[in-house]
């Protein structure tokens, strides 16, 4: 059997990192906070500076009822803000209170352990071009 297409290559390469990442993530998503995955992602999306929630169902990719219930959790927990549009009262802005702030640090100070050990496995140089292909991909 012949090498597959590098577009096949790659979207077998990227289908079992994220697999592997994610579970990790989970794990310790759940672990520092009583989160799931969503929600973590939510809170990272708004901390990266977008605020509001169809920026967040545009940027996850998720459907806007599941960012609507992780948005109304994330609440209720003191983790996000949601505040009247001042442009436009239709629309509500997001925003990380110092406990989601605090939150968001923690897991990502679990989370990011194992994706260094993933990284190690590259030189300085390739990890760089890594990051930067994925970016632009």
């Amino acid at each position: 059997m012949s090498d597959p297409a590098p577009e096949l290559r790659l979207l077998d390469a990227l289908f079992r990192l994220s697999k592997s990442v994610l579970a990790d993530a989970r794990t310790h998503v759940a672990a520092a906070a009583d989160l799931d995955l969503a929600d973590f992602l939510a809170l990272r999306t708004v901390e990266l500076g977008v605020d509001t929630p169809g920026g967040l169902v545009a940027d996850l990719g998720l459907n806007p009822a599941v960012v609507s219930r992780a948005l109304t959790k994330l609440a209720k927990a003191g983790l996000v803000e949601r505040r009247i549009d001042p442009d436009d009262s239709r629309r509500s802005r997001l925003a990380l209170t110092a406990q989601g702030a605090r939150t968001t640090a923690a897991i990502a100070a679990r989370v990011r352990p194992g994706l260094a050990q993933r990284l190690q496995r590259l030189d300085p140089d390739r990890r760089q071009t890594l990051v930067e292909a994925l970016e632009a991909l």
